[in-house]
């Protein structure tokens, strides 16, 4: 049997992954708000903006392998993930507040765009040290191929309800009109008053993950291989990764989600805004299924995935997600949906934002359950634990494509010619027209481009079972 196999996972270990969820979910709110804080509020361009945000996706990108490699091969009294999750506590924390705090001294679209550049860069990299040994470990403490899925569903959910929330109430609470702002969502004290909550919520989360899960230190895998922090052995190892056939299928996958997925979310105030003139109390009320859609997750990830198959119940989720999100913006550009402001508009986007969110969840948890799944492949082959190193590879993949679809939303943006400092209602009929072409049509295509490479992932249940059990004798053999 494997070192310290833990076979049962207790409920304060899913509780712990959950509140890492919660920081994450702060930060992935950000995106939907960051675009159009420094494009409408601040005065910065679109693709300014985009390329700001882009920069440090690409740079994070770069970075992510090696804090995996880094943390696959640490040796400290505190393991091999915890000396990162620990040390991006407070870098993490600080560039959120920042990101959302520019100094007032500011005042050259240049220096706005370099600000922006420098606290993107530093949030990034302090959530890669969190982010990377955070989804490794649970390679770690399990290999059971449905308890992994369970897991991340936890991790998952709360990362939904965090994200959701924060929406929620930057609509019903910070970007409300006020005395000196007619428009909510040009309101610069709410957003810096959001930046200050949720630098606290992410420092908090990260403590309680890194505190929670502390107590397993003793008991997870040793890294099983004698290899340095050297230059070389960190690209042997990153090349050993991509020659799985199955890594490869998820990472083109990965690229293809992640494009789709920044797309949508630097364009989304854009869309429930001006495309559909959603008021700000409209969209806090909009945004309650979707966080209902994260609590509604933990009851479902098991009852839909286990027993199944990960990589047919992801291509189902990649379908169904598709064709939720986009079919609203295909019906309207064709004339064939409600009118904005009509009781049907808001009911029939109540309804698929609850059931967007969930089949997005499920199928966000499915891919990192499936990329977990490829440790015990990789090792196997190569007598190496590589979580770290298999999930950053993908994540390397991942961010440059969700760069490169941050860029495009904001190009986007320039190019239908979208005004600055803009109010609903007041937008041009045929820019509105533009921006849905622009973003219907082109995410869903891409989640169904990702749908076909997915098709290529081949670590099906009775294949990990095996390798599993192949791993123990191996082991088994070698104590004897």
């Amino acid at each position: 049997m494997l070192k310290d196999e833990i076979a049962r996972i207790s409920g304060a270990t899913r509780w712990s992954f959950a509140s890492g969820g919660v920081g994450l979910g702060v930060f992935e709110n950000a995106h939907y708000f960051v675009l159009i804080f420094y494009n409408q509020v601040l005065g910065l361009s679109g693709s300014l903006t985009g390329l700001a945000l882009a920069v440090g996706l690409i740079l994070d990108a770069v970075a992510a392998p090696l804090v995996g490699f880094l943390s696959d091969n640490w040796k400290s009294r505190l393991g091999r993930r915890h000396p990162f999750l620990y040390a991006a506590i407070l870098p993490s924390l600080i560039f959120y507040f920042l990101l959302w705090h520019p100094p007032g001294l500011i005042e050259s679209e240049l220096s706005l765009f370099i600000y922006l550049v420098v606290c993107n860069i530093g949030l990034r990299i302090g959530l890669t040290l969190f982010t990377v040994p955070a989804y490794a470990i649970v390679a770690e403490i399990t290999s059971d191929y449905d308890e992994r899925t369970r897991l991340v569903g936890y991790l998952t959910a709360a990362y939904s309800v965090f994200n959701n929330g924060m929406s929620m109430i930057m609509y019903a609470v910070w970007l409300v009109p006020t005395a000196e702002v007619t428009d909510g969502i040009l309101n610069q004290g709410g957003y810096e008053e959001a930046g200050l909550i949720g630098a606290i919520l992410i420092g908090l989360s990260m403590a309680a993950f890194s505190f929670g899960l502390h107590r397993y230190i003793p008991r997870l895998r040793e890294h099983r291989n004698d290899s340095s922090l050297s230059p070389r052995d960190f690209l042997n190892q990153a090349r050993d990764v991509f020659r799985d056939t199955s890594l490869r299928a998820l990472g083109m996958a990965g690229i293809i989600y992640y494009a789709a997925s920044g797309t949508y979310a630097v364009l989304w105030v854009y869309i429930y805004s001006f495309f559909w003139e959603f008021s700000s109390h409209e969209i806090s009320l909009l945004v309650i299924p979707m966080v209902l859609g994260g609590v509604a997750l933990l009851p479902l990830v098991s009852r839909i995935t286990f027993g199944r198959e990960k990589r047919n119940m992801a291509i189902l989720m990649f379908v169904g997600a598709a064709m939720v999100n986009a079919t609203p913006i295909l019906a309207r550009l064709l004339g064939l949906f409600p009118e904005n402001g009509s009781d049907l508009l808001f009911w029939i986007m109540m309804g698929a934002g609850f059931f967007e969110t969930l089949l997005f969840l499920l199928l966000d948890s499915l891919l990192v359950s499936m990329t977990s799944d490829l440790t015990e492949q990789n090792e196997l082959k190569t007598g190496r634990r590589n979580e770290g190193v298999i999930l950053s590879t993908l994540s390397f993949l991942q961010k440059c494509a969700g760069a490169l679809g941050t860029l495009i939303g904001g190009l986007i943006i320039d190019l239908i010619a979208f005004p600055k400092n803009a109010a609903v209602g007041e937008v041009g009929a045929d820019i509105l027209f533009n921006l849905g072409l622009a973003y219907g049509p082109l995410i869903l295509s891409l989640f169904l481009i990702a749908c076909v490479f997915i098709l290529g992932y081949r670590v099906s249940r009775d294949i990990h079972s095996a390798t599993v059990a192949q791993l123990r004798e191996n082991a088994k053999l070698e104590k004897d």
